[in-house]
């Protein structure tokens, strides 16, 4: 059993901890306020991390760390406290931790996305594409990365893409509603069912508790980047809805338009659940 330390405990760094307890770890999960709802088995530490002083409450005595991060308010302010001032307020604490019992700092995990990638016109990327964002999002995303790395090199970073599952349904209700979509010149999407998230991060978890090989980032999508169009139309004739109709040319959207690898998460050893959103709209759409 490990202990281990959440930073942030939002929807899926909930349903994270609900794993890792299951799996009979000590889950500590630090949150700015307390949970809507009780969870067994988990300790919650209110603090604010962009808080210098609100650090000081978090343990440190603990064998990993996870940012699980989510800003309150979709804005540039926002992320940049978060990611990056109150990251390097967690990180300050643990190196001054460290260095006050001559031990070492616990390994870090962060979850990122591939909105770090400013890739707009249909490239493939992965861990080795420079990641040069033009989003407010990707850009503190990225200082993020740069921040835990710099704390050590052999903390580990995941770029989920586009989340869907349970709850994360925007696409469905968009094709439901009848809203356009973008079919030439071809807007490439990428995405990851929400139970691949999950399993993505026990399983290097797991490997980083028993120290086995790992390297310092990972991009966790699934095996199919393809046109948003695709995957609308799909649904469309699934759910018995209208085809999308076209966006206009002179309203074609720009940015957010690359293929994600993910050869070397599967290299690593992870199986998909949902190798496709085939399988994964499939199986949504058959228990709702």
């Amino acid at each position: 059993m490990a202990k281990i330390l959440l930073l942030g405990c939002g929807d899926l760094g909930r349903k994270l901890a609900v794993r890792l307890i299951a799996a009979k770890h000590a889950v500590i999960a630090v949150k700015r306020s307390p949970l809507k709802s009780p969870l067994a088995g988990l300790q919650v530490v209110l603090a604010d991390i962009t808080a210098e002083q609100s650090v000081k409450k978090i343990p440190t005595d603990v064998d990993i760390v996870v940012f699980v991060l989510s800003p309150s308010q979709r804005n540039k302010a926002d992320y940049q406290s978060l990611y990056e001032q109150g990251l390097l307020n967690v990180l300050s604490h643990f190196t001054h931790a460290s260095s006050s019992t001559s031990g070492a700092s616990p390994r870090c995990l962060l979850v990122s996305s591939t909105s770090v990638y400013g890739q707009d016109n249909g490239e493939w990327v992965d861990e080795e594409s420079p990641a040069q964002a033009s989003s407010f999002n990707g850009k503190a995303l990225v200082q993020a990365e740069q921040q835990l790395w710099a704390h050590c090199a052999d903390n580990i970073v995941v770029r989920f893409s586009g989340i869907y599952g349970r709850g994360r349904e925007s696409l469905l209700c968009g094709v439901r509603e009848g809203k356009p979509v973008q079919y030439d010149p071809p807007r490439y999407s990428n995405r990851i069912h929400e139970e691949d998230c999950l399993g993505i991060l026990c399983f290097l978890i797991d490997r980083a508790l028993f120290n086995k090989p790992l390297e310092n980032l990972y991009l966790a999508s699934d095996s199919a980047a393809v046109p948003l169009a695709d995957v609308a139309l799909w649904l469309s004739e699934l759910m018995a809805c209208p085809p999308p109709p076209a966006r206009p040319a002179n309203l074609a959207l720009k940015g957010m338009n690359k293929r994600c690898r993910n050869d070397r998460l599967l290299r690593l050893g992870y199986v998909l659940r949902y190798s496709s959103f085939r399988e994964g709209y499939g199986e949504l759409l058959e228990s709702s």
